[in-house]
């Protein structure tokens, strides 16, 4: 999965849905674009740490895209 660097950058690769995808699952997939964007706006604020996966590993990181050691 590629994350923004930065919180308006776009994640380019996730904005094409898959030909054929009905309409239920193209409206999820824009709700969970819109609360992830969400999520890093208000970590953002208030200078809170994301929880994410990457990897495979469960780790924080800051809302700039940049991982914490």
């Amino acid at each position: 999965m590629i994350t923004p660097k930065h919180i308006d950058d776009p994640a380019s690769r996730h904005a094409e849905t898959p030909l054929g995808m009905n309409a239920d699952l193209k409206g999820s997939l824009h709700a969970l674009r819109r609360a992830a964007h969400r999520a890093r706006q208000v970590a953002q604020q208030t200078g809170t740490d994301l929880i994410v996966v990457r990897s495979g590993q469960v780790v924080r990181a800051p809302p700039s895209g940049e991982p914490v050691v």
